[in-house]
């Protein structure tokens, strides 16, 4: 391993960022190396390079590599949690940097950084030494970012997004694969709490997770004690607002006794390029905004007064930014701006109601325009950016000038944070607007409270600048300082009942305390969300047949599947808004602040549009009233409710379906469904005009003349595509011939009847589905989240599926430190966990429903040529084989490994209970029960293991039973490795699972199983 020291920090961080480290940035790694914990709190200014934590916690990371795996103190997740909703985010954005750097490194610092950090995963020279995430709205089959378990990751969330996963309920996320996030999230991590004046309930709760999390394993009776799991999880509060530090306010929860906390020094204060951007001028004029009359008549007087401000300071070379309140002035600002300006001036809306590929074309635009360091041209265009708190935090932007709507003084910290960023514009100017209804001794606005009037009025009392050491020396201190900020709210006290009733993720208990209040607070008006995904391919007429039809249920399925959704081309949005929508009302005005409500929801009232709600293998047609926090729904295009990119509840122009391009890039699979009102949505990619597109004609052509015609289309579609777009790289990755060749998906026409009883139908399309991963930059799309986990596209036996799952646990327990009894336990039940596959109508089922093809197979299968995305034909193999719908391979596994011929195996087992439970939780039941299915015709199990035969288990083992064990095994091994602890165990070989069948996806079946 190269040599690496703390002394090296500096020319790491030159070499990545082309500039020196800040004194305090240096200062930070030397603290963190000596004494191999973070502080408590980074007190640092905004402005000051804070995001700069990432490269201090990979570097001590890599520096802590040459310690062997369980003596190791660096946590290998690092995770960015704001509670705002970003557009452009800063620490992602120096996330890449530093991951591009590292893995394009051939020699000096860069080298031996990647080489270490790569060390700890066993990775290649060629391979990524970080992994990248995001974490946006979860979604059923949308895992991206939990691929590794040993993998160094920096990944960027909000409150809402880490705190959902981290106490097992995570939004969006499926019952199944809530253990694996909150193992990974809850063991290895370093949380990075961003302005953390915005989190108070968030704080309060990973306080009582730090206290909660230290009784794992205390009381550890012999042959236990050796497995007490490394605890590597550690929580740092960054505050950029100097005076809102926990011990100034007496918040004993926030530090705990013992912990220190980080700030700047007279080194800092030296240094001319720190000292530039907190000695920078950032003066403000007021004014009041007189409305008047009913509510649509005070907003559009409001509205004219910011775009008369605005107008006012734009010029050429320069970059004005309108901040406000509310989604719908953001967007009423920018039509306003758009108007008085004509053609000189095109304004960016910027929202955090945006879908996250809408979002990056946007990043993409943004960037060169008015992202710091930038080069600045005099004689450019002007940029108007019309914003909401979205660029509040993470967004790197320098701006000349700022017109904002009056908030909390916090709030408008953090929106001056980003005028005259690096302390370089001589003339930055900036204006807050308020409105007087605003100013009125009883409004009370449903974000900031009576924060707006209380800030109004100090801002009046002097002229006010809000540079960094300016305004921090002005600011008031005690109850009028609290009384200016945003209101505050509290967390419940946080019990280990509320952690028992969470660790049970499938069944859910029927108490389940709602996380949210844990999140933002008790005393705060919730707003949970929702995912909604457009589709070009799904139509009103189509949900409501299926809404009552079966059949038509089960076509529309075929249609979602066939390409299913993915996060990237999901928005979040609150619940009420979205039910609002859908029924036809007018839609409440948002802000773009996490977990806070604006508006009435009526959860009760039914009717209105329907939608699909989105799960997996259990998706069904809903109503309004049904909605739920976290789900996601699939609706039709014409719905519309998007424009410009961002969420417009008044606009029906139909939406982009972006299925396709976000299953590309999310998962490296190639997908593209021959629907015209899909195809036709390409021309952006396209040099010349769309082929004449194939159709499904019934009972008149082989699938030999099907494929054929398919092939001279792909040929005629990649000549008139730009080869360089996603499109382009898609068809040539679906032209492939052979093994590899995309599965095809044939969706027929769905007959349907309209009001009036006149029969018609949905059009029939194709749909081609890459069997192979064909990109390494995709995070895959591998599972065991539900039953499509066996249709993998490959045929994989058991012996190399069983043997290569076992392989990689290993490794992975090896790599993240456990104890050498409890890495074997893993791989043992890692060997074991698919074995149930033996019965024999399972093996009819992977074979397509053949028995023939079943009985002639020279040894059982694990994996089936059937892709997860033909619904049609998975449902026809599991009919014709028998297999009870519903039941459980994995509990058949235990009951084979439960079997005298496996005694002599378990009894080598340091925890019985472990390995047992393992097996039985690899798809996410037994938290703490089995599901009930009945086997009305059982079979034998026999299963040759090589040096094992276990004959004679019925496939009606009873494990089901409440009295069958399962449920009291599982508390046993929370009291015994914590809630988390236990979670972060399975996920190392539900983990272990995926990589291999990923392998296997690729067609590296001769892949050794010793790693």
């Amino acid at each position: 391993m190269a040599d690496l020291s703390p002394g090296d920090f500096a020319a790491y961080f030159e070499a990545i960022h082309g500039a020196a480290p800040f004194p305090w940035q240096a200062r930070l790694l030397a603290d963190v190396a000596r004494e191999g914990r973070w502080p408590a709190l980074l007190d640092l200014p905004t402005g000051t390079g804070k995001t700069a934590a990432i490269d201090v916690a990979l570097f001590h990371l890599a520096l802590d590599a040459a310690s062997p795996p369980a003596q190791r103190k660096a946590p290998r997740r690092v995770v960015m949690v704001v509670d705002r909703r970003t557009v452009v985010d800063q620490a992602f954005e120096r996330a890449k940097a530093i991951a591009e750097s590292l893995t394009g490194a051939r020699d000096g610092v860069l080298r031996a950084v990647a080489d270490r950090l790569r060390a700890l995963a066993g990775l290649r020279g060629d391979e990524a030494p970080i992994a990248l995430a995001q974490l946006r709205g979860g979604m059923p089959r949308d895992d991206a970012w939990a691929r590794r378990p040993d993998q160094p990751l920096v990944a960027v969330s909000t409150v809402d997004q880490v705190g959902s996963r981290l106490l097992f309920r995570g939004y969006g996320v499926s019952d199944a694969m809530r253990p694996i996030h909150a193992g990974l999230l809850g063991n290895d991590a370093l949380l990075l709490l961003d302005e953390v004046h915005l989190s108070q309930p968030f704080r309060e709760t990973l306080a009582s997770l730090r206290r909660y999390r230290a009784w794992a394993g205390t009381n550890l009776a012999d042959p236990w004690k050796a497995c007490k799991l490394p605890d590597r999880w550690q929580v740092v509060e960054m505050s950029a607002t100097p005076g809102s530090r926990p011990a100034a306010r007496g918040d004993a929860t926030a530090i705990p006794e013992g912990d220190r906390a980080f700030g700047l020094n007279d080194d800092d204060h030296r240094d001319e390029r720190l000292a530039l951007r907190l000695r920078a001028k950032k003066p403000v004029a007021l004014g009041e905004v007189k409305v008047s009359g009913g509510e649509d008549a005070r907003k559009a007087t409001f509205v004219e007064a910011i775009a008369e401000h605005a107008v006012r300071f734009v010029a050429p070379g320069r970059a004005v930014g309108v901040i406000v309140n509310r989604v719908a002035t953001a967007r009423d600002a920018a039509a306003a701006i758009r108007k008085r300006t004509g053609a000189s001036v095109d304004p960016i809306l910027v929202t955090g109601r945006m879908r996250a590929l809408d979002r990056d074309d946007l990043d993409a635009k943004l960037g060169p325009l008015v992202r710091s360091g930038r080069a600045r041209d005099a004689a450019a265009k002007p940029v108007v950016i019309v914003a909401t708190q979205c660029i509040e935090a993470g967004a790197d932007f320098d701006l000349d000038a700022i017109v904002t709507e009056c908030a909390s003084i916090d709030a408008l910290r953090q929106r001056f944070g980003r005028l005259n960023r690096i302390g370089a514009i001589e003339d930055a100017r900036g204006v807050v607007l308020v409105r007087s209804d605003a100013l009125a001794k009883d409004h009370v606005d449903p974000v900031y409270g009576r924060a707006i009037a209380e800030t109004w009025t100090w801002l009046g009392e002097a002229a006010r600048d809000f540079g960094v050491q300016t305004m921090a020396a002005a600011l008031p201190t005690g109850e009028r300082l609290d009384a200016m900020r945003s209101p505050k709210a509290r967390a419940p006290v946080m019990l280990p009942a509320h952690l028992d009733a969470w660790v049970q993720t499938r069944p859910s208990p029927a108490i389940d305390p709602d996380v949210s209040l844990w999140l933002h607070g008790a005393d705060q008006e919730q707003a949970p969300e929702v995912q909604v995904v457009w589709r070009a391919d799904v139509t009103g007429a189509l949900l409501t047949q299926a809404k009552g039809d079966e059949e038509a249920r089960e076509a529309l399925l075929k249609r979602v599947e066939a390409c299913a959704p993915v996060g990237l081309e999901a928005i979040s949005m609150p619940i009420h808004a979205v039910r609002m929508w859908l029924q036809g009302g007018a839609a409440p005005d948002l802000a773009d602040v996490e977990g806070r409500a604006v508006g009435e929801d009526d959860a009760k009232q039914r009717g209105g549009r329907l939608a699909l709600l989105w799960k997996g293998d259990e998706s069904r047609v809903i109503e309004t009233g049904d909605l739920r926090p976290g789900i996601t729904l699939v609706i039709p295009s014409t719905y519309g409710g998007l424009a410009g990119g961002t969420w417009d509840p008044s606009s029906q122009v139909p939406v982009s379906d972006l299925g396709d391009r976000a299953r590309w890039q999310q998962t490296g699979r190639p997908t593209l469904r021959l629907h015209p009102d899909v195809l036709r949505q390409h021309a952006d990619v396209m040099d010349a005009a769309l082929p004449k597109i194939p159709v499904p004609v019934v009972d008149e052509r082989s699938d030999a003349e099907d494929r054929a015609e398919i092939d001279a289309w792909l040929s005629e579609m990649s000549e008139a595509t730009a080869a360089a777009s996603w499109l382009g790289r898609a068809l040539k990755a679906l032209a492939v011939k052979g093994r590899r060749r995309p599965a095809l998906v044939r969706l027929d026409a769905v007959a349907m009847a309209d009001e009036e009883g006149e029969r018609r139908a949905e059009p029939g399309y194709f749909a081609l589905v890459g069997r192979f991963r064909t990109r390494d930059a995709g995070a895959g799309d591998v599972t065991t989240e539900d039953d499509g986990a066996s249709y993998t596209g490959v045929e994989v036996t058991l012996r190399e599926h069983l043997g290569g799952v076992a392989s990689w646990a290993r490794r992975f327990a090896q790599q993240c430190g456990l104890p050498p009894e409890v890495a074997r336990d893993v791989a043992l039940a890692a060997r074991w966990h698919d074995a149930g596959k033996v019965d024999p109508r399972f093996q009819r089922m992977l074979h397509g429903g053949s028995e023939l093809r079943a009985a002639v197979a020279p040894e059982p299968l694990a994996k089936s040529a059937l892709v997860a995305a033909d619904r049609a034909a998975r449902a026809h193999a599991l009919e014709r084989s028998g297999y009870p719908r519903g039941a459980r391979h994995e509990l058949a596994s235990v009951a084979l490994l439960e079997a005298e011929a496996c005694t002599p195996l378990l009894r080598e087992a340091v925890d019985r209970d472990l390995v047992l439970h393992l097996v039985a939780s690899h798809h996410g039941w037994c938290r703490p029960f089995a599901p009930v299915v009945e086997d009305p015709a059982p079979v034998e199990l026999v299963l040759n293991a090589g040096d094992i035969v276990v004959r004679g288990v019925s496939s009606d083992h009873g494990l089901a039973r409440l009295d069958a064990g399962i449920a009291e095994r599982f508390w046993r091994l929370v009291e015994r490795y914590g809630w988390f602890g236990l979670a972060w165990l399975e996920a190392i070989l539900r983990l272990a699972d995926h990589r291999r069948s990923e392998e296997e996806q690729r067609g590296d079946l001769g892949a050794k199983e010793e790693r």
